[in-house]
């Protein structure tokens, strides 16, 4: 049965897919209607045991999302902006984060109804929240950059800070939630224990990163594997034992993926065929499967008033913050003026590695006053980003002149 309900997720996918094309809008809609559709809380399609799956499905496709980004920047790049784009990840992840930070502890110590009334859960519940607004989920503008073959300084801008951002959320999620354990009384926070995290989680994802795609460098030089066939094998191989190994070693999965992306662009012979693999052969696949399954995951027995106001409160709060960081950033950085002006509207979408993070917050039990609540918001946040992050792509990449004009219509 489960090969059954993988080719009704394959064809509604698809099918609504190609329906959103006809109205003009990018294909990832067409995907999540199909996981709506699909949703075991609306229909009986698929039964909700099924989505036991989606975890495993999610994250592979999350592995080869952050292999294309890492795949997308070459040495040249980073030499020449590298430390820009970094700068830039650091001013709108940073400006969400705060603002998300000081507006949900006001609400929190007034209005939210924690279990556990006063200013340390406040604190709490408000740090991991805001911690969990700072990142970007790239897939969806990834997959409209793709799909319209958008190019220039806006869609650099994007993907530039996209790529990086992930090192500045683990910094704030690690340093958020030592001090949100400290305050609820499990462990002391230490500098020695941020760092460590800090060091462990990041640098050894970047080494297992390079390690395996120097492997897989060498493997495919010494071997001469040049066609698509066995570079495809070899390739979905490699990019298993990447992020497997780093999950199982405690490692941020998806920053080792993307790091095995930017070796394989940089350094192996074959990478135009590998390039040509990965955008001609899988993208589609992977984007429809994560999407849809996204979808489908999402739960409404939760939602309440209180809920849905928390979480157009946190949408846009976090797009205030990331404006603002942008603002700022686009402007001591000297960046062009198209770039100041639509760039921050790429970097709203959020997912990925945020629902990872809010699985490790429900796991533990000195969250336990604050986790559903916080949950609810994330998951109904991360839905809603999804479903507005392709049109606001769309319309940016258009407005600043970046899409192919044969490929995008209006």
């Amino acid at each position: 049965m489960i090969i059954l309900y993988f080719g009704i997720i394959l064809i509604a996918g698809y099918f609504l897919s190609v329906i959103a094309e006809k109205l003009g809008f990018p294909k990832i809609v067409g995907y999540l209607v199909a996981g709506l559709l699909l949703n075991p809380e609306i229909s009986n399609s698929i039964p909700e045991n099924f989505l036991d799956l989606s975890g495993t499905i999610t994250n592979f496709c999350l592995a080869f999302i952050t292999f294309e980004i890492g795949s997308s920047f070459s040495i040249e790049d980073l030499k020449k902006t590298g430390k820009k784009y970094f700068s830039l990840a650091f001013y709108e992840s940073f400006g969400a984060f705060l603002f998300l930070f000081i507006i949900y502890l006001l609400l929190s110590l007034y209005f939210l109804p924690l279990s556990i009334t006063g200013l340390g859960t406040a604190v709490a519940f408000s740090l991991i929240l805001a911690s969990l607004g700072a990142p970007t989920d790239p897939s969806a503008t990834l997959a409209v950059i793709h799909e319209y073959k958008a190019k220039g300084a806006v869609t650099n801008a994007i993907l530039g800070a996209a790529a990086f951002d992930d090192i500045i959320t683990l910094i704030l999620f690690s340093f958020s939630i030592s001090i949100a354990h400290s305050i609820l009384g499990s462990q002391n926070v230490t500098v020695f224990h941020i760092v460590f995290i800090i060091l462990y989680k990041i640098i050894g994802a970047i080494t297992a990163g390079v390690i395996f795609g120097i492997i897989f460098n060498k493997l495919t030089e010494w071997l001469k594997i040049f066609d698509n066939k066995s570079l495809l094998i070899l390739f979905l191989a490699f990019l298993s034992l990447t992020f497997g190994l780093a999950k199982i070693a405690g490692l941020d999965e998806l920053f080792s993926t993307l790091t095995l992306g930017f070796i394989i662009r940089n350094f192996n012979k074959a990478k135009k065929e590998i390039v040509r693999i990965t955008e001609n052969g899988l993208e589609d696949l992977f984007f429809l499967l994560f999407f849809v399954f996204s979808a489908m995951h999402f739960s409404f027995k939760s939602e309440s008033l209180l809920i849905i106001v928390l979480i157009a409160g946190f949408i846009i709060i976090r797009m205030f913050g990331k404006y603002s960081g942008m603002y700022l950033g686009t402007r001591i950085l000297h960046m062009p003026e198209k770039v100041k002006k639509y760039a921050f509207a790429g970097l709203i979408p959020q997912g990925g590695i945020v629902l990872g993070l809010s699985l490790i917050i429900s796991q533990e039990s000195e969250f336990k006053d604050f986790s559903n609540l916080l949950a609810g918001i994330i998951m109904g946040a991360t839905i809603i980003h999804e479903f507005i992050g392709p049109f606001i792509a769309r319309t940016v990449l258009k407005k600043s002149g970046e899409l192919n004009t044969e490929t995008a219509k209006d």
